[in-house]
């Protein structure tokens, strides 16, 4: 049968953070997407005030929440919720802090809108994915472009000629959008995804 096909599984009926057993691990690196979340405020918050050094120390920590939280999902199966809340927690982070630097006068709007671009194409796709229970595996050219994208971001917050660094993480954000693209087109980007379910409880 053509096309990609979700196994046969029974999703868990409560799907909270706080659910004991062998799922903690996977709760908690929700935990650590919603707290990179509540950081963006204090982050725009600090670089529209020109409190670059403060906002740097909200953006590493956004960067660090990032990696745990994907080394934390990986030690255990990764929850539905999560599949669809860190990449989209992701995009809003980076998009809200090019947003502000523009605002400031450190990012050009076009660089920002050709940001966003590649961004939304990929958010969409992710979201279609995740509604068939697959997900988009993260691949070589997203996770250097994902890279790029969060030193430019950094060295925003030191110096205005970050902005050049910034252009070149754009153009590899696009690469990686036409790379997912092509893979999906030949029917190899998305894998199975959904909580593992313990054998006991399957039917």
């Amino acid at each position: 049968m053509g096309g990609f096909e979700a196994p046969n599984y029974k999703q868990p009926a409560i799907d909270f953070p706080f659910a004991l057993g062998n799922i903690r691990f996977v709760r908690w690196a929700d935990l650590l997407t919603t707290s990179r979340a509540l950081a963006l405020a204090p982050l725009v918050w600090a670089i529209l005030d020109q409190r670059f050094t403060l906002g740097l120390g909200f953006f590493l920590f956004g960067v660090a929440t990032d990696i745990l939280d994907g080394w934390v999902a990986r030690r255990q199966k990764p929850t539905v919720l999560g599949q669809l809340l860190d990449p989209l927690v992701d995009k809003i982070f980076y998009f809200a802090v090019a947003v502000a630097f523009h605002v400031m006068g450190r990012l050009p709007l076009l660089a920002v809108l050709l940001f966003l671009l590649p961004q939304v194409g990929i958010g969409l796709g992710t979201l279609v994915l995740w509604r068939r229970k697959h997900v988009l595996r993260a691949r070589w050219p997203g996770k250097a472009a994902a890279a790029l994208t969060a030193l430019a971001t950094g060295l925003l917050f030191l110096t205005p000629q970050g902005v050049w660094v910034y252009w070149a993480a754009v153009a590899a954000q696009f690469g990686a959008a036409l790379y997912y693209l092509v893979l999906q087109a030949k029917g190899k980007t998305p894998e199975a995804a959904g909580p593992e379910i313990p054998a006991k409880s399957r039917p």
